[in-house]
């Protein structure tokens, strides 16, 4: 699990640990990468980095639904 601070949030942190994630992923070999994000936290953030929604939880109090992401690593 990951969050970054508020007031750090448009420095690029959230990219940088993103793409150096995915790095370490595609060096032990893997392919692909998932991905959950609440609607009230970061799910335009992945979409923008190339991640697809695949399905949502719901039911999540306060009205909220758990947006689960896919990405294939090339």
């Amino acid at each position: 699990m990951l969050w970054v601070r508020e007031d750090s949030r448009k420095d690029g942190w959230g990219a940088k640990i993103l793409a150096a994630a995915e790095e370490e992923a595609r060096r032990r070999g893997c392919d692909r990468v998932c991905v959950s994000s609440f609607t009230f936290q970061a799910p335009g953030f992945y979409q923008k980095h190339g991640y697809l929604e695949t399905g949502r939880t719901l039911g999540i109090p306060g009205g909220a639904e758990d947006i689960h992401m896919f990405k294939t690593l090339a």
